[in-house]
């Protein structure tokens, strides 16, 4: 018997396009009606994800969210962070500067903000697809002295990749994945959402056996190989799918959440 989902966001649970279908919506109901509890799981900011559950269930703050890919868990109504674990300034400061060095567009998070030194298409874009305010400043490292959940770097899939090793050098001990193709992330060392999700079925006494989790990408490898089941939705990238257990016959924009309430939790 499962008790627990964890679902990744974009592309698992929200379709490409970034809409969020009706059949996704009602199963995630039926669910926790049915007592499952509901774990939203992302690399998004804490008040992103407040603005997407909000919209398909009553939040309350025994219910939780895994954000920045598992540097923070909050409480899911008034987002009382419960654990944190930051990439500190002298990573931030190593970072933002080879950043500079190489004009690539990278971003701090600070409250519910995040942060750039100018502002840009990339800036607007990433601002309207999450819902997330931005503010300029004129040092990203300065105005994050206590550091970030994560910092973001947004460009071509192939251009991140020729700088990966060397950001990761710069970096110094922090975990690096995509979330989607032109979406680097740097976490702190040991962050991710597998671990994020084990702490808090431990907090909520359930064991890890009963617990379910899906994604459809490289960020979610972890989380779906922590759960009791893992899952990948029918689309997901490979490393995904090679992490599952099971690769559902679904994708977001079919309503795999229909599928996985009919054949894991019987609803």
């Amino acid at each position: 018997m499962y008790r627990l989902l964890s679902t990744d966001i974009d592309d698992t649970l929200l379709a490409p396009d970034g809409t969020l279908p009706e059949a996704n919506r009602e199963a995630l109901r039926r669910m926790h009606e049915a007592g499952i509890a509901i774990v939203f799981c992302s690399g998004r900011a804490d008040v992103s994800i407040h603005g997407i559950a909000s919209t398909i269930l009553p939040l309350a703050d025994d219910e939780y969210f895994i954000s920045f890919n598992g540097a923070r868990v909050v409480t899911a109504d008034t987002r009382r962070i419960v654990t944190r674990q930051y990439l500190q300034q002298p990573s931030i400061a190593s970072i933002v500067a080879y950043a500079k060095e190489k004009g690539l567009h990278v971003q701090g998070y600070l409250g519910d903000e995040f942060l750039v030194e100018t502002l840009t298409d990339t800036t607007r874009t990433y601002g309207a697809s999450t819902g997330t305010k931005w503010r300029v400043v004129d040092d990203i490292a300065a105005a994050l002295p206590d550091g970030s959940p994560k910092l973001l770097f947004i460009g071509a899939h192939e251009l991140l990749v020729e700088h990966r090793d060397a950001i990761s050098a710069a970096a110094g001990p922090a975990e690096m994945m995509f979330s989607k193709p032109h979406y680097l992330e740097i976490v702190a060392a040991g962050v991710n959402k597998g671990t994020a999700l084990s702490r808090l079925a431990s907090t909520l006494e359930i064991p890890i056996e009963e617990t379910v989790a899906v994604g459809d990408a490289a960020n979610d490898v972890d989380m779906i190989r922590a759960a009791g089941l893992g899952l990948a939705v029918g689309d997901a990238h490979q490393v995904a799918r090679d992490a599952a257990d099971i690769v559902l016959d679904s994708r977001a924009s079919d309503g795999v959440m229909k599928e996985i309430a009919r054949r894991f939790f019987g609803l």
